[in-house]
């Protein structure tokens, strides 16, 4: 299974969105943070999502009945099944007999409850109102929760969407303690959501003013029963009217995938939204609406590189009764001089340039999969480095390390990453030069070998280690019982006890302890920078593989200077960062991740699994190129696009439509309420409220149209009031296209399954045919050894057209790119070309008369292009009084006609239906471009610039005010209509 909500959301174009679907642009989260641009792009994929999900499927209503609900759904899984997946349609819960050991049999009793079945079937569309987010641990995951948080309670008190309740559920009181402190920063905003415990939902509470409700639950404590742990589902899933939002709430035992079905319950007729760094069942990753796991975050430079060394911890592998202390020696000192390596080069580039805040901290983490058994695996690894503390190992095995260290890194390269340099880059001597005191002053923070003594925390979770001759701990343990290793296995060991009330763990960040060591404890709801080494001991089996990238996930964070979270070479290079500049080669060992493991192969799986696994359904072509524009007396012929101008909107020119019955309705509701409700109560401007006053009671910015009833008065203010704070575009001029105008032959994807063969055709028809005197210097080039035999294949089978399957790849005169790609509406495994019927006639009878003049065109020059609506910017501004909205129409295609000093831009759209959606746009058109003597004409240089809009439609019987715009042959294009 692939991800396949996020191509769905492709098919809109984000500009399209009215204003109250559109997220907050200013990117803030809270007084220090601003949302990177991935984080927003993930919220503005969940807006396309649920647009498509609410206003594009069924509009809600209030009371709407389960039937309707249902049928939003349906339709919502209609554009699943859409892109082709057989399967997706097919997935369902059955309802073998023994239920009692089958789990995909009990969560069908638990869904047949609620949704509707077919027999033993509930058929899949039941679940998919529902959206995920995988994105990688560091990435800041919690942050775009609570924007959606946010950007959900904006739909509501818009009316956009149902206004239920919002509810998050999380599988650990860390996990909800770090969504806690994340609400409390973002509530420093001036918004605030209030956070909620579920169980008192039924409990009178006092509001806060104008705050976000939100309650919370532990997600492992959803079940079917109740008790003091427990809380029965059945209690809370008020009638499925949830929007839930879990975090890292999937798992895959039989219990968990119970309480998957609870969570499903709860948000049956509201919205499901799962956040986790790893996905691995198919409802999650066929619903991802965001991708930007750990691969694609350290490749933007938003994480450290990553290193797992060749050679594996053999020593400290289980039932290795034989080897010995020398080896297991030879293996933890390969990582403490990884680890003081590069905390001396950290030290070394702060000297240099001055920025004492320059990096982290670098500490090693040691992962272990036992650590209270009898010879368990953390014990082993603590007495190693005992041992290598007390100066009880042999000086040789230290140089060895040192020279297998540098073998290893100069034989192997990264495996995410690489800015430049390889690993240590070209400059050994800091290792040769590296001596055991600088080791133990940069890990055991002691120049001199010394015994160790215990500190005990004060929750007994706790063990901290310290040089006698030192004067802070350079080691903690934490596990979730240190009993047994101070009763038994640290016997004799001096022990005291910490004087802070807080533990050495909370406080890490600004401590000097250097290695970390324990089990599963802490891998979740722990931020921290300072990781530059992390140990997989008897770890890594396929069971483990959500644990193993949770810890690599928090291990890559880095921040370079305070509030730089990316690696140097994708920083913009001010203050600080030019500081570094110099030194800009010495920034690899603080900026990587070193990892060393028991199991080299289980770890490598896991983490090549991300890069392979990157859930692209398609992937992008290669090969389309700008065409040569032709010349007009001796200079390249420009093309040119309309240019825009903002001013504020003129309610009178842009009528808000309603009934008259909605209008009566509203005045009187405008009568009841007083000025200072507005201004209190919806946050309104005094300005705000004369405007809307006006509005209702002169009438003049208001259309009446008896079909356009506004039910909620409280929705209809709110589309009020961004109606007449609208601006809208008016036509300024024109200007040379850009190169972001015009995209789409840049995004052309196809399915990854097509991707070779159909890339070679594509070359093909770039290369073009090649005539008999080509072919034949190729074949002397060939037999002369000067090219090879893939070259001259390639070069020899040039051609102007190709087809693969269904689509057909060719050179279209004129046109703005080339090859063009055509195909049909069933061609679900590629986007972004012309599929459409009317497009594909309109571009062979374009081809037929074109090639009937060919070089006795009515005009000097001419080129055009196919326009996008989802990703182009080429459009004319209209209002839609159906949707009462300021929108963007984009023409399927823009011509571009010199004749003399004349020069046409003209909109071509060959789905021109007859309707009134169509007169709409045209209206706008004519507000922009046409004026009582004809159309406008603007200066260009040398030319007389107009803009012409053609509906291509032979079929067509418009109203007579519109017959002008419509054609049924495409020479009038270039010939034109008399426009009024």
């Amino acid at each position: 299974m692939r991800p396949l909500l996020e191509p769905i959301t492709q098919s809109l174009n984000y500009a399209d969105l009215r204003e109250t679907w559109r997220v907050p642009e200013d990117g803030q989260f809270s007084v220090e943070k601003t949302l990177y641009d991935y984080q927003t792009e993930a919220l503005r994929k969940a807006a396309r999502a649920l647009f498509l999900y609410y206003e594009n499927e069924y509009d809600w209503a209030a009371n709407e009945p389960h039937e309707v609900n249902i049928k939003r759904k349906q339709s919502f899984a209609d554009r699943y099944g859409n892109l082709g997946i057989a399967d997706l349609s097919l997935k369902k819960y059955e309802s073998p007999a023994d239920e009692k050991n089958n789990k995909e049999s009990q969560v069908f009793r638990i869904l047949s409850e609620f949704m509707p079945h077919q027999g033993d079937l509930i058929p899949y569309y039941n679940l998919i109102n529902r959206m995920c987010f995988w994105m990688a641990t560091g990435s800041g995951k919690t942050l775009v929760m609570v924007k959606l948080i946010e950007y959900l309670h904006s739909l509501q008190r818009h009316g956009e969407i149902p206004p239920h309740n919002m509810l998050i559920l999380a599988p650990s009181d860390h996990l909800i303690g770090q969504i806690r402190r994340t609400v409390e920063e973002f509530n420093q905003t001036g918004l605030y959501i209030d956070l909620v415990p579920l169980r008192e939902i039924h409990h009178a509470r006092q509001a806060q003013f104008n705050a976000i409700t939100v309650y919370y639950h532990r997600s492992d404590n959803i079940s079917d029963v109740q008790k003091d742990a427990l809380t029965d589902y059945r209690t809370y899933e008020n009638d499925g009217k949830w929007y839930v939002f879990l975090d890292e709430a999937h798992k895959g035992s039989k219990e968990d995938s119970k309480r998957q079905a609870y969570y499903a319950i709860m948000a049956r007729q509201g919205f499901l939204f799962n956040f986790s760094a790893t996905f691995t069942d198919a409802e999650d990753i066929v619903t991802t609406v965001k991708k930007y796991n750990l691969a694609e975050f350290i490749k933007n430079g938003h994480g450290k590189n990553i290193y797992l060394n060749e050679k594996e911890y053999d020593a400290f592998r289980k039932n290795r009764e034989e080897i010995s202390p020398e080896e297991r020696q030879k293996i933890v000192l390969k990582s403490l001089i990884t680890l003081a390596y590069v905390s001396l080069r950290v030290n070394e580039l702060r000297i240099n340039t001055g920025l004492a805040n320059l990096y982290h901290q670098p500490m090693m983490l040691t992962l272990v999969n036992s650590v209270n058994t009898v010879k368990n695996d953390l014990w082993m690894f603590f007495q190693t480095l005992r041992d290598i503390a007390t100066d009880e190992i042999d000086r040789s095995l230290f140089e060895d390390s040192k020279s297998d260290l540098i073998d290893d890194w100069g034989n192997a390269g990264l495996l995410f990453g690489q800015d430049g340099g390889g690993i240590i880059g070209t400059d050994e001597s800091p290792i040769r030069a590296m001596t055991i005191n600088d080791l133990r002053e940069a890990v055991f923070l002691s120049p001199s070998k010394g015994a160790l003594q215990v500190i005990r925390s004060r929750d007994n979770k706790e063990l901290a280690f310290q040089m006698r001759n030192a004067d802070s701990p350079f080691a903690l343990i934490r596990i979730g019982d240190t009993s047994k290793w101070r009763n038994e296995l640290l016997a004799g060991y001096e022990e005291t006890t910490a004087l802070q009330e807080e533990s050495f763990f909370s406080g890490l960040e600004q401590s000097q302890i250097t290695i970390l060591m324990g089990s599963r404890s802490f891998f979740e709801s722990w931020d921290s920078n300072r990781p530059n080494v992390i140990n997989f001991i008897n770890i890594g089996g396929t069971d483990a593989k959500k644990f193993v990238v949770q810890s690599v996930g928090r291990g890559v964070r880095i921040e370079t200077l305070p509030g730089k979270r990316r690696r140097y070479a994708f920083l913009s290079g001010d203050n600080g960062e030019t500081a570094l500049q110099e030194y800009h080669d010495q920034v690899q060992p603080p900026e990587t991740l070193f990892l060393f493991a028991t199991n080299r192969n289980a770890i490598n799986s896991v983490l090549e699994g991300l890069e392979t696994q990157k859930g692209e359904v398609f992937e992008k072509l290669k090969g389309f190129e700008k065409a040569e524009r032709p010349e007009v007396n001796g200079q390249e012929m420009p093309l040119l696009i309309p240019e825009y101008q903002e001013i504020a909107a003129d309610s009178i020119s842009a009528q808000f439509s309603m009934s008259n019955d909605t209008l009566q309705r509203f005045k009187e509701w405008l009568k009841r309420t007083s000025d200072s409700v507005f201004a209190v109560r919806d946050g309104l401007t005094s300005t705000q409220i004369v405007s809307l006053r006006g509005m209702a009671e002169q009438g003049g910015g208001v259309q009446i149209r008896s079909e356009k009833d506004y039910a909620m008065l409280p929705f209809l203010q709110g589309r009020l009031v961004s109606h007449l704070s609208k601006k809208v575009k008016v036509a300024d001029g024109v200007r040379e296209l850009g190169d972001k105008d015009i995209v789409h032959f840049r995004e052309i994807r196809v399915h990854t399954e097509y991707v070779t063969e159909l890339q070679e055709k594509i070359n093909q028809v770039k290369q073009g045919e090649v005539s008999d005197e080509e072919r034949l210097k190729l074949a002397i080039q060939y037999g002369e050894g000067k090219i090879s035999r893939e070259v001259f294949e390639k070069r020899y089978s040039g051609k102007n057209e190709e087809t693969f399957k269904d689509l057909e790849i060719k050179k279209v005169l004129g046109h703005y790119y080339l090859p063009i790609v055509l195909g049909n509406e069933k061609a679900n495994y590629i986007q972004h070309i012309i599929k459409v019927p009317s497009e594909k006639e309109f571009l062979n009878s374009l081809e037929t008369w074109v090639g009937k003049r060919k070089d006795k065109m009515p005009c000097d020059a001419w080129m055009f292009s196919k326009i996008d609506e989802s990703l182009d910017e080429v459009h004319i501004p209209y209002y839609d009084h159906d949707k009462n909205e300021y929108r963007r129409f984009l023409p399927d295609f823009v011509f571009w006609i010199c004749r003399g000093n004349e020069y046409r831009i003209v909109f071509v759209d060959p789905k021109g239906e007859a309707h009134t959606s169509s007169y709409h746009k045209i209206d706008g058109y004519k507000k922009l471009f046409v004026q009582d003597s004809g159309v406008r004409s603007f200066t260009h240089g040398k030319w007389k610039v107009s803009v012409d809009l053609l509906l291509y439609n032979p079929g067509s019987n418009p109203l007579q005010a519109y017959k002008n715009y419509w054609i049924s042959d495409p020479g009038d294009i270039f010939l034109g209509k008399e426009k009024s």
